[in-house]
């Protein structure tokens, strides 16, 4: 009875596995074969019957667990697979991403021409870069923090308005055994599927690329294969229109492999006095800034060793200042161009209004020296 039953069940999954297009269903029932044909060899081996205390087999059961153990698996990969896709979009930045051009970033001037000849040139004249001249498609930024290597890529990708990946570890590493591989293997397969020159951006490289040891876990030492086997590939790929950045504050904590990789490894350093004037003025476009020759000097020495993102914090809370000393302001006096700003009482013309009497519009403040001055001592 049993042997014509599993005959009947066996002959029937079989058929539809055969007629079955949808991959996962079919997966289902080769398990459901499985599962029939180990429960029939269970019940040859018993063939005197269950014992009086064995509960008695039920076929059912074991047909509903295997079914459902099999749909779990495949909704969990369809799920993964889904969250892959995902993910890849959303390190693809839109190319209006509206960062300007590299023109637009004060400072780095050495940093801005290597990347225009590295990146920008080769687009514009592909025939001057033939025979030895071959544009580099691996590029290391390095320096302290806050000194604009994520602005210089966003602002190279904003310029050629090309596709932009913007990748960290968080986007790359995953829990499921495997998937930070294929992850990766997937992003640059889909930055090889663009029609035109594509970027792709690791920043804080350093927590990917780190010196290999002993103590490592074998997890991470498959990613970081994988993304080695990625990096070799955008060099031996000569069709390949990929572009790969990396940024990191600690270069020295980079494993000796992935620093090969990179052709070409710039330092982005902390800004100069041109660069630090330059930040601060364009800070300050919209705003009357009533500084001196000497009053530059002072802040600019005041300044030595700030790097571009504590300068813009710095003028951002100086532009604050001004704004607090309105709201105590009682005197006022009309500019040139007849709007009304804030001045002492023994000053020509001054009227005394409290703020909240005068149009808004037309009211207007100067930053000094001495309110920028204050917050760097």
């Amino acid at each position: 009875m049993v042997d014509h039953l599993y005959e009947k069940c066996n002959l029937v999954i079989s058929t539809l596995r055969t007629a079955q297009p949808n991959p996962y269903i079919s997966t289902s029932l080769e398990n459901l074969l499985e599962t029939l044909s180990f429960q029939k060899s269970t019940l040859d081996s018993h063939h005197h019957g269950p014992s009086q205390d064995r509960r008695p087999f039920k076929y059912s059961d074991y047909v509903k667990k295997a079914h459902g153990d099999c749909f779990q698996q495949n909704a969990d990969k369809g799920y993964r697979e889904t969250n892959h896709r995902l993910t890849i979009q959303d390190m693809l930045l839109p190319c209006n991403i509206g960062d300007g051009s590299l023109q637009d970033v004060a400072g780095l001037d050495e940093a801005k021409q290597i990347i225009k000849e590295a990146v920008i040139m080769p687009i514009q004249y592909p025939q001057l870069f033939q025979g030895g001249a071959k544009p580099w498609t691996r590029l290391l930024l390095y320096g302290p923090p806050g000194t604009g290597k994520t602005k210089l890529a966003r602002t190279l990708a904003s310029e050629l308005r090309c596709p932009f990946y913007c990748v960290s570890s968080a986007n790359l590493l995953s829990s499921w055994i495997g998937e930070s591989e294929k992850l990766i293997r997937d992003l640059f397969q889909h930055a090889r599927q663009q029609c035109s020159q594509s970027i792709i951006f690791i920043d804080e490289i350093d927590s990917l690329c780190r010196k290999r040891s002993l103590t490592e876990d074998e997890h991470i030492r498959r990613v970081k294969s994988e993304l080695l086997r990625q990096i070799e590939g955008v060099e031996d790929d000569k069709d390949s229109s990929v572009f790969l950045l990396g940024a990191t504050n600690c270069p020295w904590d980079l494993d000796s492999a992935f620093l090969r990789r990179f052709q070409r490894r710039l330092l982005i350093p902390l800004p100069n006095r041109e660069g630090r004037r330059a930040i601060i003025s364009s800070q300050f476009s919209s705003l009357p800034l009533q500084m001196t020759d000497s009053d530059w000097t002072n802040l600019l020495n005041a300044t030595e060793g700030y790097s571009g993102a504590d300068l813009m914090h710095l003028t951002m809370a100086a532009a604050f200042q001004p704004i607090r000393d309105l709201q105590s302001s009682r005197f006022w006096r009309f500019t040139d161009d007849n709007k009304i700003t804030p001045c002492s009482s023994d000053t020509l013309g001054a009227m005394q209004y409290p703020l909240s009497k005068l149009p808004a519009h037309r009211v207007l403040f100067y930053l000094s020296f001495c309110m920028i001055s204050q917050l760097c001592l």
